[in-house]
């Protein structure tokens, strides 16, 4: 069964089949950050209902055992809140998954390397990647197929004769996907309200944006627009390894592991920070257990200062502002 919880993170309100809410006003602040839409109004209901359903199937796996939402938990922002992500058969990848909210508005490709250029190609890859699901797309839409429930969605999805098959499974999960958008109260604000957040939340933002974090997390989807080398003014990976953390590993080369381009060592997709409050551990590696530190492990290694305690306070305190509002209520109940 599809979890309730995503349901409410999508923010998916279907009437009668009818195309899906209203968008949200335009920017009332000239800022490095653009708000979230009020909600998506591009996807299907009939095709999100079904993609959330094969999106927490774990029949996607081989051995059964993982689903795509296994690594992309709605309680943890839609990231996975182990240090090093598990796929088909018990396989432990030396990465922490990224958080599948918002996703749609990343530029540069997905994944921590950009090597996947959209979530089309991402989810028609995935299953037959032995580092993921580790199956057969023909097998997975023949057990689809069996299912009259299922089937019956896809029917009602997309019409047709032969409605299960790989390009509407595909194309059902990527509706999906792209409906996990979690406007916030910081969106509220740009959108000017003045209200929407606390007087420690707008003083954070205006440190976040003094110590030039905004340099690299700005945009619609504070981050996931440009690739940065980690660790710009110091080496963060020996940092990792003193801490009895692990030393480096191949996936710790970024982009070069792909590209093999010497400008590419070290260099990473910068992600988004909407819900990052929520996404612990933090960075590729997972290593990072708390915000506070990676506010300070950041101001070290990719600006070359130091942030001071009350300062990291603030920062984190903006941070949290940029959860989505569907999850805060969510966490109250």
């Amino acid at each position: 069964m599809f979890s309730k919880r995503i349901l409410s993170a999508a923010v998916l309100v279907a009437a009668g089949g009818a195309a899906l809410l209203v968008h949200a006003q335009g920017t009332a602040r000239n800022e490095p950050i653009l708000p979230l839409p009020d909600a998506v109004t591009d996807v299907e209901p009939a095709k999100v209902k079904l993609g959330g359903k094969l999106f927490a199937d774990p029949r996607f796996s081989a051995d059964g055992s993982v689903s795509c939402q296994s690594c992309h938990l709605p309680h943890a922002g839609g990231a996975d809140p182990r240090r090093h992500s598990v796929s088909a058969f018990g396989k432990v990848r030396p990465l922490n998954s990224p958080t599948i909210f918002n996703v749609r508005y990343n530029t540069v490709g997905l994944n921590w390397t950009g090597r996947t250029k959209d979530l089309d190609a991402q989810i028609k890859g995935s299953v037959g990647n032995a580092d993921t699901m580790a199956h057969d797309w023909g097998k997975v839409i023949q057990v689809l197929a069996q299912d009259q429930a299922i089937a019956s969605e896809f029917k009602a999805a997309f019409g047709g004769d032969n409605p299960v098959n790989q390009a509407n499974a595909s194309e059902a999960i990527v509706a999906f996907e792209k409906s996990l958008v979690t406007p916030s109260r910081f969106d509220d604000w740009l959108k000017g309200k003045d209200s929407a957040i606390t007087a420690q939340e707008k003083a954070g933002y205006e440190k976040f944006k003094a110590y030039g974090c905004v340099a690299c997390h700005n945009g619609i989807n504070v981050g996931g627009n440009s690739f940065m080398k980690m660790g710009l003014t110091g080496n963060y990976f020996a940092d990792r390894e003193k801490k009895g953390r692990g030393a480096e590993v191949d996936v710790d080369k970024g982009k070069f592991a792909v590209s093999k381009k010497e400008e590419d060592m070290y260099v990473f997709r910068v992600p988004s920070l909407r819900n990052v409050a929520l996404t612990a551990p933090y960075f590729h590696d997972g290593a990072v257990p708390t915000l506070d530190e990676a506010i300070d492990l950041m101001g070290r290694f990719q600006l070359g200062r130091e942030i001071p305690p009350a300062d990291r306070q603030d920062i984190a305190a903006f941070l949290n502002a940029l959860g989505g509002k569907q999850l805060e209520q969510s966490a109250k109940r």
